[in-house]
């Protein structure tokens, strides 16, 4: 996974060192989303990476994954 060009500060390419967290959902993240996951809810944070402010928390876009 790698950072999208528009992220300021990042240099195009770089890897997302956070995806690797059992706090981040892989597939939101890789799909250019901020991924946080809510380790009590199971719900996923659906606004873009490294956004400001808080997260906003939705369900999870995996179908085969409970939540």
């Amino acid at each position: 996974m790698t950072y999208p060009p528009t992220d300021p500060g990042r240099p195009e390419g770089e890897a997302r060192r956070d995806v690797h967290n059992s706090n981040v959902d892989q597939d939101t993240a890789e799909a250019g989303r901020c991924g946080t996951l809510n380790l009590h809810t199971g719900r996923v944070c659906q606004r873009p990476a490294l956004h400001p402010g808080s997260c906003a928390f939705g369900p999870p876009n995996n179908p085969d994954r409970p939540g």
